[in-house]
């Protein structure tokens, strides 16, 4: 149990948050669930605006929908009978190309957001997804190579969650009314389409302009309009977390264990999300264990 002591609680007595933005990480997203399953009643987090990029996008949808633990199960069993993240058949191979990922990943989030979870996110506070787009429509999958090498080394360098290097190549992004989506039927294609990692995967489209992973952009897409408190939920840690006032970056407190994009590993879901718990706890016990920023 929470200390009702702790800054923490005390600060969002005070100045409750009113933004939640989830950061991509493929399956180390589900350190966001464990984190926010114990966190989410202490902090009476109950936010105006929320957003997501990449599997982040998947983050916020269950976080609205409470489907944290569905998602959990059913993409646990997905990848129960895998043992390769690449295919290993013909068949496969026609239907998928070198990788099932993309396939499965739209056969989980259609099933974890049946028509109750989809009309709670319609029904639900703001909701914004990020998306990015490529430099060029004519060669989408291929041109992103040059991006993927700026997004790297951009990390590697400056080490922040506010990525810019693959901006300055031609990429942008647009943040997408998923509440809208969901309205119209496509909040299943939105979040497939925020997670497009190039070119492993095939380049999807949003309104007719060719779409990839929006965390290429930036790891921590700000709602808009951006008003109020916000807490940034990251998945990896950085040397440079900004410091921004109004803006409480949370980071694992160590690796997460799991692998981005390793689709043959249930027991490696559980284990972030534990991980998550875990750095749940050490934030109400306002235990700073390089968890956090804030200014």
């Amino acid at each position: 149990m929470a200390d009702p002591a702790s800054p923490i609680l005390a600060s969002v007595r005070d100045d409750p948050f009113r933004q939640l933005i989830f950061s991509g990480g493929g399956t180390r997203c589900f350190w966001h669930g464990g984190f926010c399953e114990v966190v989410r009643r202490p902090l009476a987090l109950e936010p105006e605006r929320i957003t997501g990029a990449s599997g982040g996008a998947l983050s916020a949808a269950c976080f609205i929908s409470r489907r944290e633990e569905k998602l959990l199960a059913v993409m646990g069993e997905a990848f129960a009978d895998r043992g390769h993240n690449v295919s290993t058949s013909l068949e496969e191979a026609n239907e998928d190309g070198i990788t099932p990922h993309q396939r499965i990943y739209r056969e989980v989030v259609g099933e974890v957001f049946d028509a109750d979870a989809i009309e709670a996110i319609a029904d639900g506070p703001a909701f914004q997804v990020m998306i990015a787009h490529p430099p060029t429509e004519r060669f989408p999958k291929w041109s992103t190579f040059p991006l993927i090498a700026a997004y790297l080394l951009d990390l590697a360098v400056r080490s922040t969650p506010h990525v810019k290097w693959p901006e300055a190549l031609g990429a942008d992004n647009d943040l997408i009314d998923a509440r809208l989506a969901a309205r119209e039927g496509r909040l299943v294609d939105l979040i497939c389409a925020a997670a497009v990692i190039p070119p492993v995967f095939n380049v999807e489209g949003w309104d007719g302009e060719k779409v990839i992973d929006g965390g290429m952009t930036t790891k921590a897409p700000i709602p808009e309009p951006d008003e109020g408190r916000s807490l940034i939920l990251l998945t990896r840690r950085f040397r440079n977390l900004p410091q921004t006032p109004r803006r409480l970056y949370v980071q694992p407190s160590g690796e997460v264990p799991a692998d981005k994009i390793d689709f043959t590993d249930r027991d490696k879901l559980h284990a972030a999300w534990d991980a998550g718990r875990r750095d749940g706890e050490l934030f109400l016990a306002g235990e700073d264990a390089g968890l956090f920023s804030e200014r």
